[in-house]
């Protein structure tokens, strides 16, 4: 099972470009900086198809590796009733059409409701 959502190319100006792919989705998408305006804003900004916002990443380091990666989280009705997660990381070469960056889904247990919780 692959766990790839998205083939991303990082140009001068720090945006990502690609297509987010799933079973139900298929969209070209854009990670944009975020002029933040307070440190606990998000570092970047998620959208479809250029103007729909459907989530938003943040700069992380991998304890393990030491690697910078993004932790993106997407919501949109098309995505499900769930949000979705995922990392994008560099590649190490430019890959086929000049990708640099893999967009991988992080799965997530889902949080029990109330009513689960009581049961």
């Amino acid at each position: 099972m692959s766990n790839k959502l998205a083939s991303l190319t990082k140009n001068e100006k720090d945006i990502f470009t690609g297509t987010l792919a799933t079973m139900a989705v298929r969209s070209k998408i854009t990670i944009v900086p975020n002029a933040k305006a307070h440190s606990d804003q998000p570092d970047y900004r998620v959208f479809a198809n250029g103007t729909y916002e459907i989530g938003a990443a943040w700069k992380k380091t991998s304890e393990t590796t030491g690697n910078d990666y993004l932790s993106v989280k997407m919501a949109a009705p098309e995505l499900g009733a769930m949000a979705i997660y995922a990392n994008v990381i560099a590649l190490d070469e430019i890959g086929d059409d000049n990708v640099t960056h893999l967009m991988l889904w992080s799965a997530r247990e889902p949080q029990a409701t109330s009513n689960q919780q009581a049961a």
